[in-house]
Order: structure tokens, then sequence, then C-alpha cells
């Protein structure tokens, strides 16, 4: 009876925690936010997608506790991907957003969708992609734009989440959907596309120092 009431727990927890990882802030205000976010963002770090820019030593240190990257070292490559625990024939579906569009405290842009790759092969993550390989590798249904935080909004997290596509069903985006990168649906995407829960995770943090919002 005992193990029958743990398991029921943990299978109710890990719902909840993939819920929250798709689904953007509420609105609150500056270090509040970030603060009721931390246990999202602990959650999304799985540590096996590796995700590296051309100006990092190693992929993406993602905990609750990381510094924003400065946000002029990004630029228009796209980063290099890799999932070793990826199936060698299986394919992929890789997804970039920012939960915080236009800001934290008023995510009312959310998700703004900056890069959506479908039919990515998993040998190819097994090895690795670098940043040039992305214009041959898989199905590109939105080009990658790199992190562009309005100024005076704060930081802004940025999330890169990787699913086992379903084998028959084509993955395909609205017209509507197409004409717009900012309030992408990204739950009612994937329950569309019959996709499951992300098999692996991370995300940065970044902020337009411009004009920094008090935080």
């Amino acid at each position: 009876m005992e193990s029958k009431l743990t398991l029921t727990v943990c299978v109710c927890l890990v719902t909840l925690a993939l819920f929250y990882l798709i689904a953007p802030g509420e609105s609150q205000a500056g270090k509040e936010v970030l603060r009721d976010q931390q246990g999202i963002d602990q959650f999304v770090c799985t540590r096996d997608l590796k995700i590296q820019y051309d100006f990092m030593n190693g992929p993406i240190q993602c905990d609750q506790n990381q510094e924003p990257i400065p946000l002029g070292r990004f630029h228009e490559r796209p980063p290099r991907v890799k999932y070793e625990k990826a199936k060698k024939d299986a394919r992929y579906l890789l997804v970039m957003v920012d939960p915080d569009a236009p800001s934290a405290k008023n995510p009312e842009m959310a998700y703004w969708r900056h890069w959506l790759v479908t039919y990515i092969l998993g040998e190819d993550l097994q090895k690795g992609i670098q940043s040039q390989d992305w214009s041959s590798v898989g199905r590109t249904l939105t080009t990658y734009a790199p992190p562009t935080p309005p100024p005076g909004s704060g930081r802004h997290r940025y999330r890169f989440l990787l699913f086992l596509e379903p084998p028959t069903h084509p993955i395909i985006l609205t017209q509507e959907q197409q004409k717009h990168r900012g309030k992408f649906d990204l739950k009612a995407f994937l329950q569309e596309m019959k996709f499951g829960d992300p098999v692996a995770a991370t995300e940065f943090v970044t902020e337009n120092a411009g004009d920094r919002d008090e935080l």
C-alpha cells in the first residue's frame, strides 16, 4: 500500500513539473519572478542536452545560480547541439523559446519562438551537430534567431527543448504560426503534433544591459 502511494505521489510531481516546463512564467514583478521560476529552471536542467555557442569553452551551464551571458557575445549563427543518449535511428525535434517575452513581468508574447528544427536524425545528435552544419540537418520550420531581449525588460530565459518525434505524424506549423514568432502556444502545438514529454532540455539567461531593468 505504501509503495503504491509513493508511486502515485511521484507520478503527480513529475506531471506537474512537466506542465511547468512548457508553461510561460506568471505575471509578477522584478526579483519575485526569477525567484519563483528557479525551481522550474532546475527541472529544465537535465544536463543531457549539450548546447554550445562558438564563444563558449563548453556547453551551457544550466543551474539556478547561473549568471546572465553578455548579450553582445551572441551572433546570427546557431549553436552546436549534442545529445549522446539519442536513439540512432529515431527522429527528433528541437525548439528554442523565450518564455519571458517581452519581459518576465508581463510575458504576454510568450512563447517567442527563436528556432524550430524537425526531422533531426538521432545519429547526428549522438555525434554532435556543428554550427555550420544546420543548413543540411533536419527540416528547419523556424530559422534560428539569436536572443533579442528588449531594453529595460530585465533577464530573459532562453530554453531549448528536445522531443522524440512520433513515427508517422507530419510535423508542420500553421500559416498563422509561420507569420509570427510571438505567442507561440507550445503546449497546443505539441498536443496537435502528437508529441510526448521532452527527452532533454537546458536553458541560459541573458539581458539587454543597455537599459537594464531594476531586478
